[in-house]
């Protein structure tokens, strides 16, 4: 990059807005700005063995994991972790360690999501080489990631639980059992939820159990793609019944009542009953606090992007508690279609981008629950390869850290490992993202004052032009004083 030195021009101006009053910019301006993004490869940084291919993950407090699934040559079990209090772009803030290459369990390999229960990490069983399996993948997250004593791993259905239940998509954890989702066990689709209570030992059976609420006569339909803990109940988002066959028929669970008492569950397909244009397919959910959104993702013919809703505190079975919502169709953004799950950072929710109907692609869609559903004005998206630092496209699941979102890197085929991360609590001006427009993010700006090109947000290219300059210093003045979150 090329600078001149006359940075020293604007001092006394800038000086001058010190004292100015702290603003909260709660508005969530930073979404479309190129600065509150940033992108990292692990693996492109020497960092494990090929550390390409993940879908979900999860947050312990500290440190955020990323499930690994595919990485373009076989599925395989190297888990990608990155340390939170460090820089984002730091080599030293990741690593990778791969249980199964160092004799854990028989082959856990090929997970899809994770679930953190307050001391231990628990990797979603998906697909291995061997086909859709049920090793679930533990970590202790009170020992060293490297160490094999700190790993376990347990197949229930090969110790005698349930009847087949291989093959799952996403779990949650309601306090004290950790769900799995079904999705196919290797004949097909299925219903059989696994749950684990973790008040009882890993490896005894008797802490493990399953249930098929489809097979008791609750609803007529199987085949899930994550699940969500409400603080009463457990969603499991309806994803297909064959391979051919995508539904809407969320299977919900009771928790103050029986695992295994088929009054406990419900079933409700809202597009059975009217709602919507044809939301079918769906993968993964979030909840803000009253309603529960599902990410739209494949419908028989193609992918989609209408997002279905359901408000808690309506009737399950009653129609006027859905509603469906297409922002693509309504005119926002190019290919809003193909999301794999949704999160909630306590004030926007987040549809996690994979494939359109053209190809993989980084349609972030957002939406601003403090607007109406069906208000096009309500709904946002953001391109980060187009318009910010991503080079790659595509992602399985999201994980929030209280801050900040990180994008698992993976997608079906062809995977990567090109973490995304979006600050939620960045703002345009807020170079050294502390959460504030002040002192330090002017000086930042000030000592590269008069770069030309190839200049960085960390440089102070608020305005992306590539360089640091008269537009970039006005900007941050104009928002001197201001508190990002």
């Amino acid at each position: 990059m090329t600078r001149t030195d006359h940075a020293g021009t604007f001092l006394a101006f800038s000086l001058a807005l010190i004292v100015a009053p702290a603003i909260c910019l709660a508005d969530g301006s930073g979404f479309t700005h190129v600065c509150s993004w940033a992108a990292f490869d692990a693996g492109a940084q020497g960092i494990g063995n090929d550390p390409d291919g993940y879908a979900g993950g999860a947050f312990d407090g500290r440190y955020v994991y990323f499930a690994p699934y595919h990485n373009g040559t076989s599925h395989h079990g190297e888990v990608l972790r990155h340390d939170g209090t460090a820089d984002f772009d730091s080599p030293a803030a990741w690593m990778t360690f791969d249980p199964a290459a160092h004799g854990v369990g028989s082959n856990p390999t090929g997970f899809n999501g994770a679930v953190f229960d307050g001391r231990y990490v628990y990797f979603v069983p998906f697909q291995n080489a061997n086909g859709y399996h049920g090793e679930v993948l533990r970590y202790d997250t009170t020992g060293d990631f490297a160490n094999v004593a700190s790993w376990a791993a347990f197949d229930p259905g090969s110790n005698g639980v349930g009847a087949d239940p291989d093959g799952f998509i996403g779990g949650t954890f309601d306090g004290r059992y950790v769900y799995f989702a079904p999705y196919h066990n290797g004949v097909g689709q299925h219903g059989e939820v696994l749950r684990f209570d973790t008040t009882g030992g890993f490896g005894d059976t008797a802490a493990w159990i399953t249930y098929d609420a489809g097979a008791q006569g609750v609803g007529s339909k199987w085949g899930y793609a994550g699940a969500l803990f409400d603080g009463r109940y457990v969603y499991f988002v309806p994803n297909c019944s064959d391979d051919t066959t995508h539904h809407a028929e969320v299977r919900r669970y009771d928790t103050t009542g029986d695992f295994t008492d088929a009054a406990s569950w419900a079933a409700y397909d809202p597009g059975d009953h009217g709602v919507g244009y044809d939301p079918d397919g769906y993968v993964g959910a979030a909840f803000d606090g009253r309603y529960v959104y599902f990410a739209p993702n494949w419908r028989e013919y193609a992918y989609h992007g209408e997002v279905l809703r359901y408000d808690t505190t309506g009737d399950l079975d009653a129609a006027i508690s859905w509603a469906t919502f297409d922002p693509g169709d309504n005119g926002l953004g190019t290919r809003l279609d193909g999301y794999l799950d949704a999160v909630f950072d306590g004030r926007f929710v987040y549809f996690v981008p994979c494939r359109n109907n053209a190809n993989y692609h980084n349609n972030v869609l957002r939406f601003d629950p403090v607007g109406e559903f069906t208000d096009i004005a309500a709904w946002t998206t953001f391109n980060p390869r187009i318009n910010g630092p991503a080079t790659n496209r595509g992602y399985i699941g999201a994980v929030f850290d209280g801050r900040h979102i990180y994008f698992a890197p993976g997608r079906w085929n062809n995977s990567h490992g090109e973490a995304l991360r979006f600050d939620t609590a960045t703002c345009p001006g807020d170079i050294d993202h502390d959460g504030q427009i002040g002192l330090a993010d002017l000086a930042q700006l000030l000592g590269r004052y008069g770069i030309t090109s190839g200049a960085t947000c960390a440089d102070g290219d608020i305005d992306g032009s590539g360089g640091v300059d008269l537009g970039d210093l006005a900007e941050l003045l104009g928002a001197y004083g201001n508190m990002c979150d």
